[in-house]
């Protein structure tokens, strides 16, 4: 579908009808540059909002993860983990097979700016909150081998269908012709 370019009201309308695991191995089979396809189909969709994420129910501290894919040839299968504070600031971190060498990619949550509209930026210039039992020690994204994966970073997202998103990534300001699909398990 997203090679053929279909409507993302289309694409959005398979998913949900898949169960769970399953839209979870139709979203992790996108690869490379059809990711930034389906990232493009994805603009103008319904607003994300912080409880797309993290549900406003969800006690502070509690681990909610997402399945990644990003677009890159190595390393392209990972996790985003989110939590809240009792107050709603929502945060997470990356999860994958060589977070412990790039460190852990601490970032924030927000609502985007007026250039991404209805979109989820996902800052890692922002030191966490606090760090919730379980997750592993805060380490600057300007520090070793962080910098060159997460310094400076800001990840922009976009709703594709109930509980799949699509982002992309930039820093400073410039897209880096990279992307990524979360998909929550659930």
């Amino acid at each position: 579908m997203v090679q053929g370019a279909a409507p993302i009201a289309e694409i959005g309308a398979y998913l949900d009808e898949l169960p769970a695991a399953r839209r979870v191995e139709e979203v992790r089979s996108l690869r490379g540059r059809l990711v930034g396809v389906l990232y493009d189909l994805a603009k103008g969709t319904a607003a994300l909002a912080l409880s797309d994420l993290v549900a406003d129910s969800t006690p502070a501290g509690a681990t909610v993860a997402f399945e990644g894919r990003n677009s890159l040839p190595a390393f392209s299968k990972f996790q985003k983990r989110f939590t809240r504070t009792a107050d709603g600031i929502v945060f997470g971190h990356n999860a994958f097979a060589a977070s412990a060498a790039t460190g852990p990619g601490y970032f924030t949550v927000k609502l985007a700016d007026e250039e991404h509209p209805g979109e989820l930026l996902f800052d890692y210039t922002e030191p966490p909150p606090f760090e919730p039992a379980g997750w592993p020690r805060y380490v600057t994204n300007d520090q070793l081998i962080s910098r060159f994966v997460y310094s400076r970073m800001h990840d922009f997202v976009r709703r594709v269908a109930r509980g799949v998103v699509v982002g992309s990534a930039y820093k400073l300001g410039v897209k880096q012709d990279a992307w990524f699909t979360l998909t929550s398990p659930r």
